[in-house]
């Protein structure tokens, strides 16, 4: 009886192991909805990957992951244009993609282009930052053509619309 009761007992374990190691290893998908994206993820214990927009969507471990670098492409008037970002993330600072289900991840536009002020004695520093539609925070340095472009004329008026200073944005 006492046999009987230990071989039980250990089949029932056996079932419950084989169906733990069945779910953990069980897989969801992620797809990158934005068109010219890539985006480099960075998972536990060393694992990641690389997502490109345009492709199925890929099978992955159900868990967390963070970005580590985001790049959008895109074409206008038959010039190409490039945006990347290395953080912050804002939302997408912590990726979890569930198991048995497919995740999409939306970046970039639409595009927010909000200033920032610093002021110093005899001295204002006007910075403008770009951000995507998940709180994603891109580089000033925008590409054309795989070049550094200039950056955008300024002018600072005073209410009266009398002209104070103007210039040209720096990037850098």
């Amino acid at each position: 009886m006492r046999d009987r009761l230990t071989l039980l007992l250990l089949g029932v374990i056996a079932v419950a192991l084989v169906s733990v190691c069945f779910l953990a290893q069980r897989k969801g998908a992620v797809v990158l909805a934005t068109p010219g994206a890539e985006l480099q993820l960075a998972g536990g214990f060393g694992s990641g990957m690389i997502l490109r927009s345009g492709v199925p969507p890929v099978a992955v471990r159900g868990r967390a992951y963070r970005p580590t670098s985001l790049t959008l492409t895109g074409e206008q008037d038959g010039s190409t244009w490039q945006l990347r970002s290395w953080g912050p993330w804002g939302q997408l600072a912590q990726i979890r993609l569930p198991r048995g289900r497919t995740t999409a991840i939306e970046v970039g536009p639409p595009l927010q282009v909000r200033p920032e002020v610093e002021m110093h004695p005899g001295q204002v520093r006007i910075a403008l930052r770009l951000f995507g539609r998940a709180g994603e925070m891109y580089q000033n340095s925008i590409l054309k053509n795989n070049r550094g472009i200039s950056g955008p004329p300024v002018k600072i008026l005073d209410e009266a619309g009398t002209l104070l200073a103007s210039g040209q944005f720096q990037y850098g």
